[in-house]
């Protein structure tokens, strides 16, 4: 969903290089057409760098985007994929989540029923603080749209916004604007890196905090004007080879590959991108990849 009002982010990575991509021959082998991995070990503002992003063609009519999760339960993207079988594509890691009880704390959607919602203020808070925060999704005809959305009234209707929405509570006719997100899968993250293909970063008016210079893995996803759907990782916290990102450089990297909207996802030790049954960047946990509670999963029709 697009803002009425623009607003452009100053960002430290202004005169950052175009990064070059080029595909990866080990992930594409045997992919199925409108699938396809790029790859790029650039340098980034003079930092060692490593990032795959996989490239989903709207014309793959035989690929589906989907959203999987076990409420309670994690598992690594390896599990995802041995559980849902011989016709996944590729699993991404998604949301923010606790480790006391596994739970999502973003919003997640599948077909079109809500398992976790957006972030919401405690029934006790005073005073409540109501924040909207960014989510990704695909409706029943696959197209995507990121939006920042809020669980409205009991059934925690999703609504989707034109704006981030900062300490009013948002209801499904204010602010002005306010649409019914009829998505059919859907996951949450934040904040919001670009709108209207420009560098657009919301941290602060998500409830996020202040801070978007901090380098870390990243998982990220982005979509072009004509429906491509780009699922990004940046490798980590692996000194010498790829030192991570910040959001203002993540904004850059999407606006550079012509998206015209995108949403950071959970990142550090949960960022991850499965592919053809291979990983693409290291993961930053010693012990590999973390159990995630929610992923995007890519699968053959």
């Amino acid at each position: 969903m697009k803002p009425l009002l623009i607003l452009f982010t100053m960002l430290p990575c202004a005169a950052m290089a175009q990064l070059r991509w080029q595909p990866s021959a080990a992930h594409n082998e045997g992919l199925p057409n409108g699938a396809r991995v790029y790859q790029t070990t650039d340098s980034i503002s003079g930092r060692p760098f490593r990032a795959y992003y996989l490239e989903v063609s709207p014309q793959a009519k035989d690929l589906r985007l989907s959203v999987e999760a076990f409420p309670g339960k994690r598992y690594t993207p390896i599990q995802y994929d041995s559980i849902l079988g011989p016709g996944t594509v590729a699993v991404m890691n998604t949301t923010f989540f606790s480790f006391k009880d596994n739970s999502n704390l973003n919003i997640v959607m599948k077909k079109g029923k809500v398992f976790a919602v957006n972030p919401q203020p405690a029934t006790d808070a005073v005073p409540k603080k109501y924040f909207t925060r960014g989510a990704f999704g695909v409706d029943k005809r696959g197209r995507p749209d990121i939006a920042w959305v809020y669980n409205v009234g009991k059934k925690k209707t999703p609504y989707a916004y034109n704006a981030p929405v900062e300490n009013v509570e948002p209801t499904s006719h204010t602010p002005a604007g306010a649409q019914k997100w009829k998505m059919r899968e859907a996951v949450g993250g934040g904040p919001v890196l670009v709108q209207n293909g420009q560098p657009f970063i919301t941290t602060e008016k998500e409830g996020m905090g202040k801070s978007i210079a901090a380098l870390h893995p990243r998982s990220a996803i982005g979509y072009r004007a004509d429906g491509t759907i780009l699922l990004m990782v940046i490798e980590g916290r692996n000194k010498g080879v790829a030192e991570g990102a910040n959001f203002g450089e993540m904004a850059k990297i999407f606006s550079d590959l012509g998206c015209v909207e995108a949403l950071n996802l959970d990142g550090g030790g949960s960022s991850a991108l499965y592919v053809n049954d291979q990983n693409t960047i290291k993961p930053s946990d010693p012990s590999g990849q973390r159990p995630v509670p929610a992923v995007l999963v890519l699968s053959r029709k």
